[in-house]
C-alpha cells in the first residue's frame, strides 16, 4: 500500500509520496473574513492588506478554545486546522487506499496530538500514526551518534536532541518561543523599509499594498543573498517603483538578536563531544545562519533537503493506529571518522574577565579565589561556589585544555566539566554557582 507522508508544520503543510512532492507548502495562515474564509498561500498574499483579519497561530497553538474573531464554520483553532487540512487535501490525488503518516514537530503536546488525530480523521485521512519530524529527517543522513535537529516555524524555533548508533531516538526538545520565521522576516522588512525611507522618504510599511509587495518579494531577496553579497530590493508603491540596496551584512545585522538566541540554544545542548547539527530546509532562507552555527566547537552542520522528512517516514516500520514514533533505525551506519574525539578547529588566545584580557600562552593560567602557580587570575568579591584553586587553563601545542580542580564545579557552555575539556574560541566558562562567566576569545 502506498504511504502518504504529510509534514504538519505551521510554516507550511506539505505532502509527499515515493519521494515526490504532491502538494505544498501551504502556510498555516487564515483570513477570518465573515464573507468567506481564506487559507494558505492565498491568505499570505493578502495578510498585509487585511491584517485585522489575519490569524496564523492555529497550528502552533492547536486547541479547542474560541478564536479571537470567530467566523461561520470556524469557531476554534481546531476548526481552522481542520479547514486548512481539508482544503490542502483537495489538491492531492484521491487518498483512497493510501495509509497516511503525519510528521509532527516535538513541540506538540499529547493533548494537541489527540486533537490532530481527530482533525485528520474528520478531513478524511486514513491515518496510520504520527512520526516525530526530527527523527524522520535524521534517519537517512550520515551523522555522529549524537544529533541535533533545528527547525524554524512561524513563531518559534524547535531544537530536538537525537541519539543512538543503530537507531535514532528522540531526547530533549528545546524551544526558542520568540525566534520564528515571522519575527525574522519582519526584522528584515523593517531594515529594508528604513533604507527606502532614507532614499525616498517613502515608508513602505505605512502603506498596505507596498508592505505586501515587500513581504512577497523578501524570500527571493534572501535566497539571492545565499549566492551574492548584495541585491536590489525593489517594490511597487503609489509613487512607482522604489528600491534600496540590501546586503548580506545588512541581513546579518538585522537578524543578530535572533541569531544570537539560536546560537545559544544550540550551544546549551553541546556536551563536549562531536555532534551533527541538522538544519531543516526552512533555514535556507536565513543568510549566514548555517555558517554561524557551524563555527561552534565540535559541531558539524548539515542542511537538509526538503524531502528528508518524507524519506525517513516512508521507511518507518509498521505503526499502530494513532501511535507516535520517536525512534527509527539508521539507514546509514555511523562512520568511524565521525565518532572520533572532538578537537576544536582553533584554540582561544585570551580569557576575558571584568573587561581585562588574560593571554593564554604556553603553560598554565590558574583561576580561583587564591590560586597557586606563576600565572594567576584572582577572582575578587568571594563569589559563591568558587574554590581557592578552582581550575587551570593549560595552553600547549596549539590547544587549550581546562582542568577542573574545584569542589562545586566548572561549566563550559552550560555543561559541567568532568575532569578536563578542550576549549575553543567563543566558549563561555562558568565558575561557581551561580558563579561568574568568563569568555574565551581568539585574537589574531
Amino acid at each position: 500500500m502506498a504511504r502518504l507522508v504529510i509534514e504538519v508544520v505551521d510554516a507550511g503543510l506539505s505532502a509527499w509520496q515515493d519521494g515526490e512532492l504532491l502538494a505544498g507548502p501551504s502556510p498555516g495562515v487564515a483570513l477570518l473574513d465573515p464573507a468567506g474564509l481564506v487559507l494558505g498561500s492565498e491568505a499570505v498574499a493578502q495578510q498585509r492588506l487585511r491584517p485585522v483579519q489575519a490569524f496564523d497561530r492555529f497550528w502552533s497553538e492547536l486547541d479547542a478554545d474560541t478564536l479571537p474573531r470567530p467566523v461561520a464554520g470556524a469557531q476554534t483553532r481546531a476548526d481552522l486546522a481542520f479547514l486548512h487540512l481539508q482544503r490542502f487535501l483537495q489538491a492531492l490525488p484521491s487518498s483512497e487506499g493510501r495509509e497516511t503518516v503525519l510528521a509532527v514537530p516535538g513541540s506538540l503536546r499529547p493533548r494537541q496530538l489527540g486533537l490532530l488525530a481527530g482533525v485528520a480523521a474528520a478531513a478524511g485521512l486514513q491515518t496510520v500514526g504520527f512520526i516525530d519530524l526530527a527523527v524522520a529527517a535524521a534517519a537517512t543522513v550520515p551523522a555522529h551518534p549524537r544529533v541535533l535537529h533545528l527547525d524554524l516555524h512561524l513563531h518559534q524555533a524547535v531544537l530536538t536532541e537525537l541519539g543512538g548508533r543503530q537507531s535514532l531516538r528522540r531526547g530533549r526538545v528545546e524551544l526558542a518561543p520568540r525566534v520564528g520565521l515571522r519575527s525574522l522576516h519582519e526584522s528584515w522588512a523593517r531594515w529594508i523599509a528604513g533604507s527606502m525611507v532614507g532614499r525616498t522618504r517613502f515608508d513602505p510599511l505605512h502603506h498596505a499594498a507596498s508592505e505586501q509587495s515587500l513581504m512577497d518579494r523578501l524570500p527571493e531577496w534572501l535566497e539571492l543573498l545565499e549566492q551574492c553579497e548584495e541585491v536590489e530590493a525593489a517594490i511597487d508603491s503609489p509613487h512607482g517603483s522604489i528600491a534600496a540596496p540590501f546586503t548580506r551584512e545588512d541581513a546579518l545585522l538585522a537578524a543578530e538578536a535572533f541569531y544570537a538566541q539560536l546560537v545559544e540554544l544550540v550551544r546549551s545542548q553541546l556536551r563536549g563531544e562531536p555532534v551533527t547539527l541538522l538544519l531543516e530546509h526552512r533555514t535556507r532562507s536565513l543568510p549566514g545562519l548555517a555558517e554561524r552555527l557551524a563555527s561552534l566547537p565540535g559541531v558539524e552542520a548539515r542542511r537538509l533537503e526538503p524531502g528528508a522528512v518524507a524519506r525517513g517516514a516512508a521507511q518507518c516500520p509498521g505503526m499502530g493506529e494513532g501511535s507516535l514514533q520517536i525512534a527509527l533505525p539508521r539507514s546509514l551506519p555511523v562512520t568511524p571518522e565521525l565518532v572520533s574525539a572532538a578537537v576544536p578547529a582553533s584554540a582561544p588566545t585570551h580569557l576575558l574577565h571584568a573587561g581585562q584580557a588574560y593571554r593564554l600562552q604556553e603553560g598554565e593560567l590558574c583561576v580561583g579565589l587564591d590560586p597557586a602557580g606563576d600565572r594567576q587570575l584572582r577572582l575578587g568579591g568571594r563569589p559563591a561556589g568558587v574554590s581557592r584553586q578552582h581550575c587551570r587553563l593549560v595552553a600547549s601545542a596549539g590547544r587549550v585544555e581546562l582542568l577542573d580542580d574545584s569542589r562545586y564545579g566548572t561549566w563550559v557552555n552550560g555543561r559541567r566539566v568532568q575532569g578536563s575539556v578542550l576549549l575553543a574560541p567563543g566558549d563561555k566558562l562558568r565558575v561557581g554557582t551561580p558563579g561568574l562567566i568568563l569568555d574565551l576569545i581568539e585574537v589574531e
